[in-house]
């Protein structure tokens, strides 16, 4: 007996029902090609991210370049009889192509520190703060032969804090209810005081950074 046909509408129910589990693998394979492209681009950018960082370059310390004098004898101020003093001076460098421009100009600095050793008196140079004086003024010599003036170090007293209004000092201080007493932040006023008080920070040295005696012998 045969079979009774099927109304369109079946039919076409029966081909979206055997189209609906392939529609939707398609969008599994979909969404899995996007994840793994997410996936490898985050990796990518991590790992691009992390060599630029480690491509960074760090200057390397400047290594000091120590120059010599030759040994300088002459005769000091008269006090209680006639003296003399014989020093061995080395130059202190930081910056390499600063050392040839030292050395052409050696003539110079040593008719300078001459003229610097030789007004001396035996006294001043006896004891180690008149030796750490003549240090600083050899310094000073050297670079003004170089056409180099650093900032003086600055020796005055830090200066004292602005005054604080005793109100905020007395809120600043007190508890809060319920609460153990603790160490309150500043106010503004006071932080700026602080802030004010603390010491600048150094200029960096250019040309002749320091001096040492390699002899110092006064006769």
């Amino acid at each position: 007996m045969a079979k009774p046909a099927k109304p369109a509408g079946a039919k076409k129910e029966e081909a979206h029902a055997a189209e609906a589990p392939k529609s939707k693998k398609k969008l599994i394979i979909v969404a899995a090609v996007l994840i793994s492209a997410i996936a490898g681009g985050a990796g990518w950018y991590f790992m691009h991210n992390k060599d630029a960082a480690h491509e960074v370059k760090v200057e390397a310390p400047k290594e000091p370049t120590f120059i010599p004098l030759e040994a300088f004898t002459v005769n000091l101020q008269h006090e209680e009889a006639d003296q003399y003093l014989q020093i061995g001076i080395t130059l202190k460098v930081m910056e390499p192509e600063l050392v040839e421009t030292v050395k052409a100009m050696l003539p110079e600095i040593r008719s300078k520190l001459n003229l610097l050793l030789s007004g001396k008196r035996p006294s001043e140079l006896a004891t180690l703060e008149g030796k750490k004086h003549l240090a600083n003024e050899i310094l000073v010599e050297a670079n003004n032969a170089l056409g180099i003036h650093n900032a003086p170090a600055a020796h005055a007293a830090a200066p004292a804090p602005a005054p604080v209004v005793a109100s905020e000092v007395e809120a600043a201080s007190a508890p809060a209810e319920g609460e153990a007493a603790a160490e309150a932040p500043l106010g503004d006023e006071a932080a700026s005081a602080v802030a004010a008080s603390a010491p600048p920070a150094a200029p960096e040295k250019k040309g002749v950074v320091d001096v040492l005696f390699t002899s110092f012998i006064i006769q």
